[in-house]
């Protein structure tokens, strides 16, 4: 738990040995996004920013908190009193990494290379900045432990290839990079390679472990009290062996991603290729089998929605929380028993809350949802034995505001418009998101975001190499889509004090058709959950607008109605699925 002198008790330190400055980051030794509250509690403890993106940098006489622009207005509020400063990435205005460090005058920075990348700590030096391994975790009161949870196997039919096949195509794709190993760091390459699942972070089923890859023998690093059962044609070594092993092999041709692996393991390497580690775009297009199982727990999930929608309408003139609703939601995902964990805390968030992209509410922190609040903006999502949901959908309480109308309607017209795209075989996510942006861009207005990220099967909600964003935030950004990927759309308006709109759909990349001119692809709409229509301005819809939000009801109401078995719910099925016109 944050407390100001924890902060001057570690500039003390940092005075007594010497440093210039120490840096903390959201991050463990596989670069995840998401992490276990083992290594989030020394963030914690120097900070009181809740979100899951950001680091700290820590000087003698003051402290800066850097993180982007789905976390600004939660930074500032969490922040005040603090005597840490945010600083707003990607905002004009704001000072880079780098060059706030020139501008304090580091010169020693003191940082846990465990839990940085290659990548991140060789731009460190590259401004002249001497990096030094140190670990101040030791001040932290109560981490806690790694999870010790087993790790599960997959049914043989939710995979459409064995691991056996998976790691021969991997090492097939590393011989042509003349690579005689491969090292693999991230957390879900593993899982998805050896079809295996774990809990070792809250909703990402993947489990702490490094996989080494070579025509000589393969070899999993993993807690041995964690797996209770042999992989064949795999080793098992014990997961704190991993940089003696390396170390021993270090003449051999390693690939390996300089993104991902932690500056301390690369430093192993003698003989480093760098690159793509093969699987992550492999497990990015998904097979005949994932597609089959995730259209089928879609339309679950859609069912789920759909319960809460009704029980929404009945019970939103009550004033309850965010939190209850949160909990409802949870509680009808919960009555399918492949769903064994939410795929990200629910965000369940009225009013002002909704204006910050990633709000949770909790038991002790959440707001009353009523009538003096326009909105309701819920984005959720469930791991199920078949596949891996996120869906929003923003919900009319009170009266709407024609500002509030106004904006709702552009959101849908983002979304209905990468929907509906034809594009060429090629193209990358980049070249699309304008087609969701434009209309707030002709505005003036824009969402300090992505336009839409990948989705992993039975794994973590956020995957790349696949997403929409406008300018690329590195290589991967760069990535083709390819017929098999699922990415999804999630346009949205935020607006400070005032409300949150956000609109989310999967979208499943097909084969469109071939000419003269090439191959060309689309999208293929697979989340099925009735979208708000009470508060649309039909006169800014297009009628191909008009017709595509018809179709996609159309279309819920097929996946859902043979699912719906009490005859209430079925009358609201019906209700929010009807054609609208002008």
């Amino acid at each position: 738990m944050f407390d100001k002198q924890h902060i001057l008790d570690l500039q003390n330190k940092l005075i007594e040995d010497g440093f210039d400055a120490y840096l903390i980051v959201t991050g463990d030794p596989h670069s995840s996004e998401y992490v276990a509250d083992y290594f989030l509690a020394e963030r914690n403890y120097f900070c009181p920013f809740s979100g899951s993106a950001g680091y700290l940098l820590v000087l003698k006489n003051s402290a800066y908190f850097f993180t982007d622009g789905r976390y600004w207005i939660q930074a500032e509020n969490e922040l005040k009193g603090s005597g840490i400063s945010l600083v707003k990435e990607g905002d004009k205005s704001a000072l880079s990494f780098e060059d706030l460090l020139k501008k304090e005058g580091v010169q020693k920075l003191a940082t846990n290379t465990n839990l940085i990348s290659y990548n991140f700590a060789k731009r460190v030096k590259g401004y002249g900045v001497e990096l030094v391994n140190y670990d101040y975790s030791y001040l932290v009161k109560d981490r806690g432990q790694l999870s010790k949870e087993k790790v599960f196997k997959l049914r043989d039919n939710l995979n459409s290839l064995s691991h056996l096949e998976k790691i021969e195509a991997v090492l097939k794709e590393c011989e042509k990079d003349k690579a005689e190993a491969c090292l693999i760091t991230t957390l879900d390459d593993i899982a998805w390679i050896l079809n295996i699942r774990g809990n070792d972070i809250a909703c990402n089923p993947v489990f702490y472990s490094y996989l080494y890859l070579s025509k000589k023998g393969n070899y999993l690093f993993i807690d041995r009290d964690k797996i209770d059962f042999e992989i064949e044609g795999v080793n098992l070594l014990p997961y704190s062996q991993i940089e003696e092993f390396v170390k021993s092999h270090s003449e051999v041709a390693t690939l390996v991603n300089p993104s991902f692996c932690s500056c301390a393991l690369y430093s192993c390497l003698k003989n480093p290729l760098n690159g793509k580690i093969p699987s992550t775009l492999m497990k990015s297009i998904k097979g005949e089998k994932e597609i089959e199982n995730l259209k089928r727990v879609q339309a679950e999930d859609g069912l789920a929605m759909l319960k809460f929608i009704a029980y929404l309408d009945e019970h939103k003139d009550e004033n309850l929380s965010e939190y209850h609703y949160a909990e409802v939601l949870e509680k009808f995902r919960r009555e399918n028993k492949d769903l064994f964990e939410l795929s990200f805390e629910t965000i369940a968030a009225c009013g002002s809350n909704a204006a910050q992209m990633h709000y949770e509410p909790t038991k002790e922190k959440s707001s009353i949802v009523s009538k003096e609040t326009m909105e309701l903006l819920v984005d959720s999502g469930g791991q199920y034995y078949g596949g891996t949901t996120d869906t929003t959908r923003t919900f009319l309480i009170g009266e709407a505001s024609q500002e509030y109308i106004h904006d709702y309607t552009l959101t849908l017209k983002s979304l209905i418009a990468m929907s509906r795209a034809i594009f060429l075989d090629g193209v990358s996510g980049i070249a699309l998101d304008v087609l969701s942006r434009q209309y707030m861009w002709d505005e003036g207005m824009d969402y300090k975001c992505g336009t839409g990220h990948g989705v992993g099967y039975i794994l973590n909600v956020h995957e790349g190499p696949n997403s929409f964003r406008y300018v690329a935030r590195s290589v991967e950004n760069l990535q083709k889509l390819v017929p098999g990927m699922v990415t999804t759309i999630e346009p949205g308006v935020y607006k400070e004090n005032k409300y949150g709109i956000r609109i989310e759909n999967n979208l499943l990349c097909v084969r469109a058709f071939e000419t003269s001119d090439g191959i060309f692809n689309k999208f293929e709409t697979v989340t099925y959950v009735p979208i708000e229509t009470s508060c649309l301005d039909l006169n800014i819809m297009t009628d191909r607008e008009i017709d595509w939000l018809n179709q996609y009801h159309k279309l819920v109401y097929e996946k859902l109605s043979p699912l719906v078995k009490d005859e209430k719910l079925m009358r609201v099925l019906k209700e929010k699925t009807k054609s609208i016109k002008r």
